[in-house]
């Protein structure tokens, strides 16, 4: 089961528009997340597998299966490239 776990370098700060912003205190640099983006991250916090975040992805946002499941990877794959998160295998 894959899992994924955010390090403690990384500072979250939730907007009001359902966005965030991610400041990676390694490195100083900022980034973004739309609402998905958020929604995804939310997952990860909750230490959800990368299918559970894909299921709550087609409850919020109510799409199919195949269109959560690229959005999740697309996301997982660039915040992986970026450090912003760090994947485990349990």
């Amino acid at each position: 089961m894959t899992t994924y776990k955010i390090p403690d370098d990384i500072i979250v700060t939730e907007l009001d528009n359902n966005e965030a912003i991610l400041l990676d205190m390694r490195n100083k640099r900022y980034y973004s997340l739309n609402e998905t983006g958020l929604a995804i991250f939310k997952g990860i916090e909750s230490n959800l597998t990368r299918d559970k975040i894909i299921e709550k992805i087609m409850s919020v946002y109510e799409i199919d299966q195949d269109k959560a499941s690229s959005s999740v990877s697309i996301i997982l794959q660039r915040l992986l490239s970026l450090n912003i998160i760090e994947k485990h295998e349990t």
